[in-house]
């Protein structure tokens, strides 16, 4: 299996397809797997490149070595184990945060930014309050609260490889997340005084972890980005109607990609 390496850890990646590239950035409840119709439909078009984030499935590390800066400085080094000196990020939940510094410390080498169901990282005090309130009312755990009310009715064949997918991941601890998100790593408003970076974020209307009103108003901090809200989808709408995420992913790409 191929990895890059950075800073002694080893990133399992894959490559598939041929054309412009697009890396996609998996969430904490998933991994390079959980991209598998995206990978299918891109790479008939576009080289395609899916990684198991550094702590995640096949990329496991300790908890020292998970930081936000390796988190970018990792999509550097699969970037460079594939020879591909420019790409587009797809990037959902946790992703988001890797996705936007990656942006932020690697410009020239990206070619435009989606943040699917994330604050990418942004997370001012009066939101990192109220997110906080939502969190101690919420009675609804992983892998429901990844999806919109009655999903696991609607589609229990792929709630299940969801689960599936959700279980390789045998390393990480969720208590890890404060590495990357904590107070001190968030982004403030002067981290975009120069940022020129294609812009998009992508929120489900029923998102349980990060609520369209949330998202709309941090992509208010960076210069130029736009909010795509996609209707009867919860935190996942990569996976809930891939059909409609893609057609989002596509249509901007075609329209705002710098390649």
């Amino acid at each position: 299996m191929p990895y890059a390496s950075n800073g002694g850890v080893d990133i399992w990646y894959e490559k598939h397809g041929e054309g412009p590239a697009i890396v996609f950035l998996h969430g904490r409840a998933g991994n390079g797997a959980s991209w598998w119709r995206q990978v299918a439909a891109f790479s008939q078009t576009h080289t395609v490149i899916t990684f198991d984030q550094r702590g995640f499935g096949r990329s496991p590390c300790d908890r020292e070595a998970f930081t936000a800066g390796t988190l970018a400085s990792d999509v550097a080094a699969v970037l460079d184990a594939t020879d591909t000196p420019r790409a587009a990020l797809v990037s959902q939940s946790m992703g988001g945060i890797s996705a936007m510094r990656f942006a932020r410390d690697y410009p020239e080498r990206i070619s435009g930014l989606l943040v699917s169901s994330s604050m990418a990282g942004i997370v001012p005090m009066d939101i990192r309050r109220r997110l906080a309130e939502l969190e101690r009312a919420n009675t609804i755990s992983l892998p429901d609260r990844a999806f919109a009310p009655g999903y696991s009715g609607r589609e229990p064949a792929l709630y299940e490889l969801y689960k599936q997918i959700l279980s390789f991941n045998t390393v990480f601890d969720p208590a890890w997340r404060a590495r990357i998100a904590g107070p001190e790593q968030s982004f403030g408003p002067n981290d975009f005084d120069n940022y020129t970076v294609p812009t998009v974020f992508i929120v489900g209307a029923h998102d349980q972890f990060f609520p369209p009103v949330f998202v709309h108003e941090v992509a208010a901090w960076v210069p130029g980005a736009k909010v795509v809200d996609i209707p009867d989808v919860g935190h996942s709408p990569y996976w809930e109607n891939p059909e409609g995420f893609d057609r989002v992913v596509t249509d901007w790409l075609d329209r705002n990609a710098i390649w």
